[in-house]
């Protein structure tokens, strides 16, 4: 998902956005920028988004969510810090099965500009654990959040999970799962989910690496976030780009649709000629041009209302 092959094919893709677009020849030197670090670095281009990201925070680094050693989060508190600060918890993607931390800064940099306190965890990844325990581990670092954010000028009240790709199917299991969030003691629901490109409703699963990953689930349908809508729901955005071969957009529209016909509110945004990495490497800055994801999802928080 997060292969340099694969974000360099989008930046070049990038390039064809018409002259009409507002932010076309700033995004055309922004892309062309980046992909001449590409050329003569050895680093992933998320390390050098984050390499390259501003200074809106101030980072507390590995913190314990547990024992292993991937079970460690980060903590971006704005650099202008109020208090009762609304909070992300961002998770990424990567298959399951790759990611760390340190290659999404440019993700915290973006929201500790808009205010919020920002937290990144790691977690274990498949073949290491089971499939279940990257979701306990997702819960165990929200419980982590509910307990400690106070500490950083975060609101406890008003936590926001997000994620990509993998990393909303971890969110939004967690957001909707209640026995999954007991596991770890905690009872209460984030204010809202924030859904990247999520695989929400992916059988049957094609691909053999993935399937490897959820082989243990039974019935395989307990894989699928969608299988957990209730009438206990968080507000929902759910994004997507119409572009997205890797994840089709049906998941949004069929998990937007599943929760709103159970009670719930899910709004649903596409986007137009985005795919599926381009709709989170437009948190950049410097690729804000690709898509609105950021302001959405500033002005989803500014909006939501928590229980």
């Amino acid at each position: 998902m997060a292969s340099t092959d694969i974000i360099t094919k989008h930046l070049l893709q990038s390039l064809n956005k018409q002259p009409s677009h507002p932010l076309w020849q700033r995004g055309l030197f922004n892309v062309l920028s980046l992909l001449a670090l590409l050329m003569v670095s050895a680093c992933s281009p998320l390390s050098i988004l984050s390499a390259t990201s501003g200074s809106h925070y101030q980072q507390t680094a590995n913190q314990a969510y547990g024992k292993d050693a991937r079970q460690t989060l980060d903590v971006y508190v704005p650099s202008t810090p109020t208090r009762n600060a609304d909070v992300v918890l961002f998770m990424y993607g990567g298959r399951w099965q790759f990611g760390n931390k340190d290659e999404y800064r440019f993700v915290a940099d973006s929201l500790a500009a808009q205010g919020f306190v920002t937290v990144i965890p790691d977690y274990r990844l498949y073949p290491q654990v089971d499939w279940r325990d990257f979701l306990m581990d997702t819960a165990a670092a929200y419980h982590w959040v509910e307990t400690n954010i106070a500490t950083y000028g975060g609101n406890p009240r008003r936590i926001f999970i997000m994620g990509h790709s993998a990393g909303a199917h971890m969110a939004a299991i967690v957001a909707l799962d209640p026995k999954l969030r007991k596991q770890v003691d905690s009872d209460r629901a984030p204010c809202g989910l924030i859904g990247l490109a999520g695989p929400y409703d992916f059988l049957p699963i094609n691909d053999a690496d993935v399937q490897q990953v959820f082989k243990t689930a039974n019935p395989l349908i307990t894989s699928q976030p969608i299988f957990y809508v209730g009438h206990s729901m968080p507000s929902m955005l759910l994004l997507t780009g119409a572009a997205d071969t890797t994840v089709k957009p049906g998941n949004t529209f069929r998990m937007a649709a599943a929760v709103n016909e159970n009670g719930g509110k899910a709004q649903v945004i596409s986007y137009p000629d985005v795919a599926h990495v381009g709709i989170m490497l437009a948190m950049a800055q410097p690729l804000s041009f690709l898509a609105p994801t950021l302001q959405d999802t500033t002005d989803f928080i500014h909006q939501t209302a928590c229980p």
